[in-house]
């Protein structure tokens, strides 16, 4: 006779086992087979420009500190008996404060679970198809949660480039929690204004009248990085962009016709060269524009999901972009800093299956709720994406 007690009713626990994850360990065994390789921490952050800092404190602060990224420095001439001095190894500590949490949950499907359980009670036991779905549904919750994580560190990392090395966490980006502003100090004079084109409520681009005139924009980049490197000794660089601000700058006649004459002298009709140019692949006249500035330029392509309560108190979902509009920022290659993250703190409890992620900085609790009968993920990350080298950072806002 079976005895209906919570290890009957832990499909979790039978869905685990079935697939030869059994022990305390199990939860955190699963993760890790199961996502390693779609969620690799240090591969995604390293192309982030962010690299993993190895250190987990229990104490969840965050340190900027700018590094020493420069020419290599002379030896020092000195007599035979002397030692030369020793070289500095440490940084400039800009500036420190807290390391700001997030949270997230998602209840595996109430309707399926409840399901489940009734047939498993009504039978006596749990099946081989009972055990599936139940998988299924906690890999699809997992993905949900570690996906939005990195989707939140992403979304830090291109507001803190594009936001002049600030990030703002406020009602629109954050409306179920927290306010929060960290700046990360651009200087002033990395910030330039130069009004390109303007987009319409319905999309509809127009070049600014003194673009060919007395405003050249290919020039102006090729400046910007020109002084970065002549000025303040900046490391090799490249532009970033998001795709709707790349997109208006592509089209404008001022580079299609200054394409067109690069490449078909011959083309002296100014219609023609606007029409030849409108012909061209946009990556063959990208190509050509870093070809003039002397960088690449990334595009950045990013959109992330915002959840909020409606009037009707129904959770609706806004999609914004994660780069914001209207800029072109000028950026070192390689790393510009990296993501610190502090220690989970948890407490092991008989209700709970806990696991960690991320070489113990996430922390994934799979609870069971008794008096709804569900089964509750949830995620707890304290983390931030530090820049350290904000003094190379250079702004243009193009969009008027």
């Amino acid at each position: 006779m079976y005895q209906r007690d919570k290890q009957f009713y832990d499909l979790v626990a039978k869905g685990l086992a079935s697939l030869g994850y059994t022990g305390n360990g199990a939860l955190q065994a699963y993760i890790q087979d199961m996502f390693a390789i779609k969620y690799n921490a240090e591969a995604i952050y390293s192309q982030m420009g962010f690299p993993i800092n190895p250190n987990v404190p229990i104490n969840p602060t965050y340190e900027q500190i700018e590094g020493a990224l420069r020419v290599y420095t002379m030896a020092t001439y000195v007599d035979i008996d002397s030692d030369g001095p020793t070289k500095s190894t440490d940084g400039v500590t800009l500036k420190q404060g807290g390391l700001p949490i997030f949270k997230h949950e998602v209840v595996l499907s109430r309707k399926t679970i409840k399901e489940k359980m009734m047939l498993a009670d009504a039978i006596g036991g749990s099946t081989s198809d009972i055990e599936s779905v139940i998988m299924e549904l906690l890999f699809s919750g997992l993905d949900d949660l570690l996906g939005g994580n990195y989707n939140t560190m992403r979304y830090q990392r291109h507001q803190i480039v594009s936001n002049f090395g600030k990030l703002d966490i406020n009602a629109n980006n954050n409306p179920l929690g927290t306010p929060m502003t960290i700046d990360f100090s651009v200087p002033a004079k990395n910030k330039k204004t130069s009004k390109w084109f303007t987009i319409d409520a319905n999309g509809n681009v127009t070049q600014d009248a003194d673009v060919g005139v007395s405003v050249d924009p290919i020039k102006i980049m090729k400046d910007t990085k020109r002084n970065a490197e002549d000025n303040d000794f900046a490391p090799q660089g490249h532009w970033e962009v998001n795709k709707a601000t790349f997109d208006a700058f592509i089209e404008l006649p001022y580079i299609r016709t200054m394409y067109s004459v690069a490449v078909r002298p011959d083309i002296t009709d100014a219609g023609n060269q606007l029409a030849f140019a409108n012909m061209q692949a946009d990556s063959t006249i990208k190509s050509w524009i870093e070809a003039r500035i002397g960088a690449r330029i990334d595009v950045i392509d990013a959109i992330s999901s915002i959840e909020k309560f409606d009037k009707a108190n129904k959770i609706s979902y806004t999609n914004v972009r994660s780069f914001n509009n209207g800029v072109f920022v000028y950026v070192p290659d390689g790393a510009i800093g990296d993501v610190q993250f502090g220690k989970p703190i948890y407490m092991e409890t008989p209700g709970a299956r806990v696991a960690l992620y991320d070489g113990g900085r996430t922390l994934i609790r799979q609870v069971f709720n008794d008096e709804t009968m569900t089964q509750v993920v949830k995620s707890e990350v304290t983390g931030l994406v530090v820049p350290n080298k904000t003094r190379w950072f250079y702004y243009l806002t193009v969009q008027g």
